[in-house]
């Protein structure tokens, strides 16, 4: 849950001094994650890198190999670590800090968590944004999601984990493009982009990535990262205008004074399994009104938003907000408008069709809250507005 004072805090600052980036690597099995890990240890910007394997089954194999030396790989096994060994990776993770603070461990800079080809990664995610403690000593720098050329397509067919791998990366690694049968570029991309319309798409080939710089990605500072969060918006953006397969109708009742724009797009409508929409709306957010609204989006319909990417006019100032289902990083005030638009603007990847219900939770935006004598005080209109808000999540 979110207070007023959430918009004033971001997490740098509410702990203070640095802390350990990590990065979590994902893609389906056999996608080449292993492969992709050896080449990348082969490199010296990567040798101060401590990998976490994650093996399924009694018997773990995989972190045999990566070509690391062994004080260099934790192995969590006997699970995915979406269910039975989440607590042992916070476990893990507390652990490392202190073997690290206390010098029992070779010097790294940097933790790569490499997750079972079965794994949802969203709950490593959660255990890494959501854990107080181990927020005061790591962030999370990335997701990087290996797609196997050949068989993405089946498996995001059948199975909702691959979906999930690709709708959270931010990076999504091609492997396989020197074997028969792959597919090209542009039928990957018609393939990926309704599940992940923004995150860059690069080519990789045993691990060498074609024309991208992996660790100047993952070494982004504030500016570069603001700069990132714009253009995976405005791919977004693009590609839901270009793709669109029907133009969705837009609800009935308007605000005059805060229209609502949306386009959207399906992927595999036939099961309703992934819908990815755009929207923009007009005017000024209450402080009070946005968090009250993203605490019920979050309550609501937080599993059904695999992904979400917004800039958000809130009292005048852009505010960035990026989600996935329940988790919402840190609300971010960014220095200022990335240009002469100052309309909320929001990408969203879905499980199932909620569009309209996220338009008409956006109508209800316009209450406040005042504080009188430390007591917080809504008016008959707002709490209306609010009861109404509440509601539309609900609808259908």
């Amino acid at each position: 849950m979110f207070d007023s004072q959430d918009l004033q805090n971001p997490l740098s600052a509410a702990f203070g001094g640095e802390t350990l980036p990590v990065t979590i690597l994902t893609g389906f099995l056999g996608s080449g994650k292993s492969t992709f890990l050896n080449a990348l240890f082969r490199d010296p910007d990567f040798q101060k890198t401590l990998v976490i394997v994650n093996e399924f089954g009694e018997i773990g194999l995989d972190h045999l190999l990566i070509e690391r030396p062994e004080e260099n790989i934790v192995l969590l096994e006997g699970g995915c670590l979406c269910c039975e060994v989440r607590g042992d990776l916070v476990q893990t993770l507390g652990d490392i800090h202190q073997r690290r603070s206390s010098g029992n461990l070779a010097e790294f800079n940097r933790i790569v968590i490499e997750t079972t080809g079965l794994s949802n990664p969203v709950p490593i995610i959660q255990s890494i944004l959501c854990d107080f403690e181990l927020r005061a000593h790591y962030s999370l720098s990335k997701v990087i999601t290996i797609v196997d050329s050949r068989e993405i397509e089946s498996q995001i067919a059948k199975f909702t984990e691959a979906i999930e791998q690709v709708a959270v990366a931010d990076l999504l690694l091609v492997s396989k493009t020197d074997l028969p049968d792959h597919l090209p570029m542009d039928q990957l991309e018609a393939i990926l982009r309704p599940i992940n319309p923004g995150s860059p798409i690069v080519i990789n080939h045993q691990g060498v990535l074609s024309n991208f710089n992996l660790n100047e990605f993952l070494q982004a500072d504030t500016t570069t990262e603001h700069d990132a969060f714009m253009q995976w918006l405005e791919r977004g953006e693009s590609f839901i205008l270009e793709h669109q397969h029907a133009h969705i109708p837009e609800s009935g009742a308007r605000s005059a004074l805060h229209p609502i724009h949306g386009k959207g797009i399906s992927l595999l409508s036939e099961s309703n399994r992934v819908h990815t929409f755009s929207l923009r709306r007009e005017g000024v957010i209450t402080g009070n009104s946005f968090v009250v609204w993203l605490n019920l989006l979050t309550t609501m319909k937080g599993e059904n938003i695999l992904r979400l990417k917004a800039i958000l006019n809130v009292e005048g100032m852009p505010v960035a907000l990026h989600g996935t289902h329940t988790i919402i990083h840190e609300p971010i005030h960014m220095s200022e408008w990335p240009s002469s638009d100052h309309s909320s603007r929001f990408v969203v990847i879905a499980n199932g069709p909620i569009q309209k219900q996220f338009e008409r939770s956006l109508e209800l935006l316009d209450f406040n809250v005042q504080t009188h004598n430390k007591v917080s005080l809504i008016d008959p209109d707002s709490y209306q507005n609010f009861l109404k808000l509440a509601e539309s999540f609900s609808r259908v």
